[in-house]
């Protein structure tokens, strides 16, 4: 049905865009590339795009992102028949054009062995399109993609969360006395450093994540920020507040939810890649589930 309306409005098309330059470029940031199909010959333009690079929210280095920037809204990266979103022009580039472009002649200086037509589908408002003309044989790769999948190799995870007073239904820490938080049992994969490489065709990054600080978000309006992996508590530290990274409740947790703050932590993760003639950093963050910390009174607690 798309293809029959389109084809009804070739005659008519008013534009057509030459992308003179890499298939890369005018997928808007050097992150598309031809790809033959082995079983059969057909050659497709493949993208990632790169918007959303190095998503926080405990999403990092996702590679191509399942949603794309427009006019500050968000759209799907994928569009018609196919389409990968392209921020350069604004539009989705689709597969080569076929029968729809074969009454297209190439540019000047061009012929039909260097390049095709592809459609190029306009967001709505609108929700027009055009030709693109992207030349065969290019090969662009964003090192900022070739980053994020370094990045999703390294399958980050946040942090488990040590603490004193301990979560359980017969524990509970009192009003007023120090509250120790540090990293459980840090791992690579946890608080890093660790380093992945990845490649595609000529170009290789190889990427370093580690997390930077911790934000500690303790269920009562309070967050702390604390820099390197805190302190474990131990009993011959008694009564004494954290080194590193400490709090203290002043009321009790009796009119929270489930009688508990809900205490989480959130990693944020610094990433230094470099590779493809480029250098740069992607930060994200990751975030536990919450974990439920019981204060009471002492005077409550001996009753």
């Amino acid at each position: 049905m798309l293809a029959r309306a389109l084809a009804a409005m070739l005659a008519a098309a008013a534009f057509v865009v030459v992308g003179s330059t890499s298939p890369a470029a005018a997928a808007g940031g050097e992150n598309c590339w031809y790809e033959t199909d082995p079983n059969t010959g057909e050659v497709k333009l493949a993208c990632e795009d790169p918007g959303n690079g190095g998503g926080g929210n405990g999403d990092p280095g996702s590679g191509g992102s399942s949603t794309c920037n427009y006019g500050g809204k968000e759209i799907p990266c994928t569009g018609p028949e196919g389409s990968v979103w392209s921020s350069k022009y604004a539009c989705w580039i689709g597969p080569s054009a076929g029968e729809l472009g074969e009454d297209l002649l190439p540019p000047d200086g061009q012929t039909k062995e260097d390049g095709a037509w592809h459609v190029c589908y306009f967001p709505p408002p609108g929700s027009s399109w055009e030709f693109m003309w992207i030349e065969a044989g290019v090969v662009g790769i964003d090192p900022v993609v070739l980053a994020n999948r370094a990045i999703a190799s390294m399958d980050l995870d946040p942090i488990q969360i040590g603490i004193v007073p301990e979560p359980g239904a017969n524990r509970a820490g009192l009003v007023g006395l120090p509250v120790w938080m540090w990293v459980d049992s840090p791992t690579d994969d946890t608080f890093g450093p660790i380093t992945a490489s990845a490649s595609q065709g000529p170009v290789s990054v190889s990427a370093t994540a580690s997390v930077s600080s911790i934000v500690w978000n303790m269920g009562d309006g309070t967050k702390i920020t604390c820099t390197g992996k805190g302190t474990p508590y131990a009993d011959h530290y008694g009564k004494q507040p954290s080194p590193t990274c400490g709090h203290r409740y002043p009321k009790m947790s009796s009119d929270q939810p489930d009688g508990a703050y809900q205490v989480t932590a959130t990693s944020h993760w610094v990433v230094e890649w470099t590779g493809g003639g480029q250098s740069g950093t992607i930060e994200f963050d990751l975030t536990t589930d919450p974990l439920p910390i019981r204060i009471g009174e002492a005077q409550v607690l001996t009753q």
